[in-house]
């Protein structure tokens, strides 16, 4: 299964370019003249050319990442990816057999594939951009029946025969670990994830969009920032205090449109429970 596509353009919405963040960057660390084609803006030092600058792209990079990881940490929804389906989870393959109860196997979903207890499935793999889980929900392959929430326990998953439902989730080592099941599942999942980073050295400035709205200040200050630090630039800490409050800004409208919600706590651990019946328990 491929993992979910970010259209990247966002041309006619927010001109968060490459080359608007650049020239940002060149008028931030004075580098605005003249450049090879004698155009005014083009820049000597910081070019946007891999060839001629070959550091401008790792710190473009380094800058953008920067940018995702402070905002996934303030619940940003722009990194939330919802409903990735993985269809077909077989049984439980442990030392008793295919679909037989064995307490002391417990199964996983990696990026490289589903392990049942004794081998790999390939094609049953977890998203290629996640970062970590928030929540999981399962039914049974085959059926229109309603996706179950799964939990997650407090201090990890206990021995017990499998069910035939998952009914919990732990998620440790960047793999999604489960004790397993006696009947084929699917699962549906809510996680968070990495936007796009580019590489290329052929790669267009103009065309080529970082997709988080109003971020053109914060990444170039970022990046000059990483810049300037390399070079011992005196205006270092002018430009450390304008990156932060870049950041701080962008932080802040996050959080302001996460108040309009009506949040309510639930104890750590607790996201809904089934019966033996499998039948949704609501909150513990």
């Amino acid at each position: 299964m491929s993992s979910p596509t970010i259209n990247g353009n966002l041309a006619g919405m927010q001109d968060t370019s490459l080359l608007t963040i650049s020239n940002l960057v060149r008028a931030l660390i004075n580098d605005s003249q003249a450049g090879l084609t004698g155009t005014p803006g083009e820049g000597q030092i910081w070019v946007d050319n891999s060839s001629v600058a070959p550091f401008v792209q790792p710190l473009l990079m380094s800058a953008i990442r920067n940018l995702y990881r402070q905002l996934r940490n303030v619940g940003d929804p722009s990194l939330i990816y919802d409903s990735y389906i993985i269809s077909g989870i077989t049984p439980v393959n442990g030392a008793n057999g295919l679909g037989m109860p064995d307490p002391a196997t417990q199964v996983f979903i990696s990026q490289n594939g589903y392990f049942d207890g004794t081998e790999i499935w390939p094609n049953l793999t977890l998203p290629s951009n996640m970062l970590s889980l928030e929540k999981v929900w399962e039914r049974q392959t085959g059926t229109n029946n309603t996706f179950v929430q799964m939990r997650q326990p407090q201090g990890g998953m206990g021995s017990r025969p499998q069910q035939p439902s998952f009914i919990e989730w732990e998620w440790r080592n960047y793999q999604l670990w489960m004790v397993g099941s006696t009947q084929t599942n699917d699962l549906r999942l809510r996680y968070w994830g990495t936007l796009p980073t580019f590489y290329s050295p052929t790669l267009d400035y103009a065309s080529t969009y970082v997709p988080i709205y109003d971020c053109t200040d914060a990444v170039a200050y970022l990046a000059a920032v990483m810049y300037s630090r390399m070079l011992g630039t005196p205006g270092l800490p002018d430009l450390i205090g304008e990156a932060k409050e870049q950041m701080h800004q962008l932080k802040n409208a996050v959080v302001k449109r996460m108040q309009t919600i009506d949040f309510h706590r639930h104890p750590f651990g607790s996201s809904g429970q089934h019966d033996t019946n499998n039948q949704f328990m609501g909150w513990i």
